[in-house]
């Protein structure tokens, strides 16, 4: 999705950001930077999807292959 830039806003925020003495400008940054969301960790996602307790409804493997195999002959016979 395209989103359109309200350039009159962004010149006026860098006019104002300009203004700022170097403190400003480095209190600015230190705010934006806790404003922003952390990068996401992988390693820490696995290790407490690893944590997990089984669910005790998943399919079996055969089950989803079977479903997978039904969906594609019902894909096949509508063609």
């Amino acid at each position: 999705m395209a989103t359109s830039v309200n350039t009159q806003l962004v010149d006026s925020l860098a006019q104002v950001i300009l203004a700022l003495s170097l403190e400003e400008q480095a209190l600015l940054v230190e705010r934006v930077q806790q404003l922003r969301p952390a990068e996401p960790d992988l390693h820490q996602f696995f290790e407490g999807l690893g944590a997990l307790a089984p669910d005790p409804d998943q399919p079996s493997l055969n089950d989803i292959s079977q479903e997978v195999k039904a969906v594609r002959r019902e894909l096949w016979a509508e063609k």
